[in-house]
């Protein structure tokens, strides 16, 4: 490990632990119960040592569980009652007398003996000793043990796992740096936060290579592993369990979730109870089905690997057997093809080509390469190769499926074959391998064998995204509406022309269609175009951004998010268009540490995501105050520009106007901008040419008020308005123009786009010697800057500043902008009227106010009320 395994302060438990053992006028002890691993031992030792009194240790044991006294460590020769009624009160007497007014400390209380039990319970009843008694959640108990908090009175602490926050920060502490978002919710998903799991997971994984840092972040690629400690003791508590059961927890291994039906069928209900009896299995309901699942997360694993290569290969073709029976839907098919890949029995080609399908619809294209793989190996010719050449496409394996795909001979096919073919090469030629040319060939050629208006739609359809990736959003956004309104058009072709004009139209201005198309387009995807659903999401995303609606945005965001679970390189997708909506939230820390895992984690893949992700960084880095890190981002978003990135040749100039700004280069910021306007104006993409002149604005520029205001008749949204409010009153020197446009993007929840102007208001009433509006301007914008992670933009140094008051006459300002009189004031902060006064006054001046309702508008600008 990088450093000791940390600890988390169970801070609650550990009082209740300390005021239970000094209680004086009630029972001394307490019973603290909690599954293994959650670190019951540890909390006991630390709050029991915190008393400085003496501490005697006992522990329970499988081994000593059946022997009088055993947890004494004590032998016993003669068993008789009178004999054992002797040690029991001679032992009593030992303990109380060796740690009189101590703790005993009982670890594995469920494992005692009756009669170390029974002592228990006799020192509980004369209070002579403290005593702290942990037993497992689950495990039966002697009667003497739980006794002790029904009839004793002892107190009863549930020790529970860790939640996602606390498995993060031991995460973070234990790596010694931060954790790629969807690395800590994959292992907090598989450890359930068990402490004991947590540390063997991480400590297994680092030691297979399974968990990595890339530039300081840490991600889990491949499975996790465990140590050889765990599976070790995991493998003891399986072999410890009859036969019968361990066939069952073999069959839940390798089948899980497994229905109970199913699960009835190959084996026995005797078994079935064993197995749960043993803690090896547990039942449970999901939705209407009961099923069976493994008691803990590894054991599958060590299942696995001590199951013997003829045994496994069986326990599969059973299972796949069965399972294929009554496989009804896509994910019953993907398992039971899966299943048959690794078993002593055969499946067909055509169902193996099913099942790679269903697994590209649910976007698990590993599942699906490996099941396209194996039916074109048992003869699934064309459809199975394409499909195979599909998942190694979406996932970033470009140089293999044009291996694939240029080997395949579509002479004399189907119409429908050649033109998905076409479309799936011209789609990889020219997004994976920046080849447009080729792309636009493959396209071409294939238009000269194709009669059919549904498939020329698809070829244009495919076309479409071809044009918006190179910046023609209009033209795309053209072709992709006429294929949309088409009632000829397949679902396929209506999914391409989704993906193309979801994103045309939320950079050309026409936000607010988009999210209907998007529902539609989304309703149309099939196994060949899954993956677009993210393209869509994208458009949509920055539709809803652009537009000023940030709750739905966040809304829409995190539902793809959620659909590209199974899709790594969708997820990162989403993640920058997440990350674009935060920064225009103005949550600079969020929108940062998303980005920066997202840049980690995609390496040198993707160069369309890596380019809008490094560019977005470069930004929030530079309101940061970071501008070497900033640079940087630059120029890695440089070094991965092609043909298919050139729509982003605006946000390149924005992104580097914003490090010239944050390096105080402001004239040549300005410059950057307006250019990055014009670029996105020869582009049509006129909602980015208005950020660009809107961020032109924010560095001072007062020449853009005409263009953006004209602008602001033809884009969609909210944020239009207040930009070109913005940039006429900056023109003007309207101070409470910049003061409305500020409220304006304040009530949006645009929060640094309201603190610019906020600053730039305060910069204006300060030239018209408004000292008072002056102050309480500025106050209004270092507190959203404040907010937005103490954001620094050229207008928030220049002009932002709290008000220049003391604690104690803010303190009293606020006081009295609620109308409170002077010696109320006074009789509340413990101070002399005359105090007040004095204060009172000194803020006054300060603030240039002559009484109190001017005082309290002041107060009420601060806080943005």
């Amino acid at each position: 490990m990088h450093q000791p395994w940390p600890v988390i302060e169970r801070r609650a438990e550990s009082t209740a632990i300390v005021e239970a053992l000094g209680s004086t006028d009630g029972p001394r002890g307490v019973l603290l119960d909690g599954l293994a691993g959650t670190g019951k031992s540890t909390l006991i030792a630390d709050s029991a040592a915190s008393r400085n009194r003496p501490v005697k240790w006992m522990i329970g044991t499988t081994a000593a569980q059946h022997t009088p006294f055993g947890a004494l460590a004590q032998r016993v020769d003669d068993t008789s009652p009178w004999k054992l009624a002797a040690m029991l009160s001679d032992s009593h007497k030992a303990l109380a007398q060796e740690v009189r007014n101590g703790t005993i400390v009982v670890d594995d209380a469920h494992l005692l003996d009756p009669l170390s039990a029974t002592l228990l319970n006799q020192l509980a009843t004369d209070g002579a000793v403290s005593l702290v008694v942990a037993i497992r959640t689950g495990e039966p108990a002697p009667d003497a043990i739980t006794a002790l908090w029904k009839d004793r009175g002892f107190a009863r602490i549930t020790l529970g796992c860790f939640d996602r926050g606390e498995t993060d920060t031991v995460l973070t502490a234990a790596l010694g740096g931060p954790v790629e978002c969807t690395t800590s919710e994959r292992i907090w998903t598989t450890t359930q936060g068990n402490p004991l799991y947590l540390r063997h997971l991480v400590e297994g994984s680092l030691a297979a290579g399974s968990l990595r840092c890339s530039d300081g972040i840490w991600h889990l690629r491949g499975e996790p592993a465990i140590t050889l400690e765990l599976g070790l003791r995991l493998h003891r508590q399986c072999a410890c369990a009859p036969l019968a059961a361990r066939r069952v927890l073999a069959l839940v291994a390798f089948g899980e979730p497994l229905d109970l039906t199913v699960l009835g069928e190959l084996t026995s209900q005797e078994s079935m109870l064993a197995a749960e009896r043993f803690g090896l299995v547990r039942f449970s309901s999901e939705g209407s089905t009961l099923v069976a699942r493994l008691a803990h997360p590894f054991l599958g694993e060590v299942v696995r690997k001590s199951v013997d290569v003829p045994a496994a290969r069986r326990i599969r073709g059973e299972l796949a057997t069965r399972l294929g029976e009554d496989a009804t839907g896509p994910i019953e098919r993907i398992r039971a093809a899966e299943l048959f890949l690794g078993s002593d029995r055969k499946a067909s080609a055509p169902s193996l080509t099913a099942a790679a399908a269903d697994a590209t619809a649910l976007c698990s294209f590993d599942s699906a390469e490996t099941l396209a793989r194996a039916a074109a190996a048992g003869g699934g010719g064309f459809q199975a190769q394409l499909i195979r050449a599909g998942a190694l496409a979406w996932t970033d394996r470009g140089d293999e499926a044009e291996r694939l795909l240029s080997a395949l001979d579509v002479t004399g096919s189907a119409e429908s074959d050649l033109v998905r073919w076409a479309v799936l090469r011209a789609g990889n030629l020219f997004w994976n391998l920046d080849a447009r040319r080729r792309a636009s060939d493959v396209l071409d050629s294939a238009g000269t064998h194709v009669t059919t208006p549904a498939g020329l739609d698809c070829l244009n359809a495919a076309r479409a995204t071809i044009d918006v990736s190179i910046g023609h959003a209009s033209a795309a956004a053209k072709t992709a509406c006429r294929i949309r309104d088409s009632s000829t058009a397949p679902p396929g072709a209506l999914m391409w022309a989704g993906s193309a004009g979801c994103l045309a139209l939320s950079l050309i201005g026409r936000g607010y269609e988009v999210p209907p198309w998007a529902r539609q387009a989304l309703s149309s995807a099939d196994s060949d175009t899954s993956a677009l659903r993210f393209a869509v999401g994208h458009g949509e995303v920055l539709a809803l951004t652009y537009t000023g609606q940030f709750d739905r945005a966040e809304c829409s965001a995190q539902q793809y998010l959620e659909m590209a679970r199974n899709h790594d390189v969708a997820w990162f997708g989403m993640s920058s268009s997440f990350g674009k909506l935060e920064l225009a939230m103005g949550r600079l820390d969020e929108a940062r540490n998303r980005l920066e895992s997202v840049i980690a984690i995609l390496g040198r893949s993707n160069p369309v995501w890596r380019v809008l992700a490094n560019l977005l960084l470069a930004q929030s880095l530079a309101l940061s105050g970071r501008q070497t890190d900033g640079i940087a981002a630059v120029r890695r978003a440089e070094a991965s520009f092609g043909e298919n990135t050139l729509l982003y040749k605006p946000d390149l100039a924005i992104a580097r106007a914003w490090i010239s700004a944050g390096s105080g280069d402001l004239g040549a910021a300005i410059g950057l901008a307006r250019r990055a306007a014009d670029t996105a104006g020869e582009y049509g993409l006129l909602a980015v040419a208005a950020e660009a002149m809107h961020t032109a604005v924010r560095f001072g520029d007062r020449s853009v008020a005409s263009r953006l205001t004209a602008l602001s008749n033809v884009v969609d949204g909210f944020l239009i308005a207040p930009m070109a409010a913005q940039a006429v009153a900056m023109a003007a020197s309207d101070c409470s123009g910049l003061l409305s446009a500020a409220a304006r993007f304040d009530q949006l929840g645009a929060r640094l786009l309201a603190a610019d102007a906020y600053a730039q208001a305060a910069h204006s009433y300060r030239r018209a010697g408004d000292r008072r509006h002056q102050l309480g301007t500025s106050a209004r914008a270092y507190s959203l800057a404040q907010q937005c992670g103490g954001a620094r933009t050229p207008a928030i140094l220049a002009a932002a500043s709290p008000l220049p008051l003391t604690t104690r006459e803010h303190e009293i300002a606020l006081l009295a902008a609620t109308k409170l009189t002077n010696h109320e004031i006074a009789d509340r902060l413990a101070v002399s009227t005359r105090t007040v006064e004095g204060h009172l006054y000194r803020t006054f001046t300060k603030l240039d106010v002559s009484d109190r309702a001017e005082l309290a508008e002041t107060i009420r600008m601060e806080n943005g009320q």
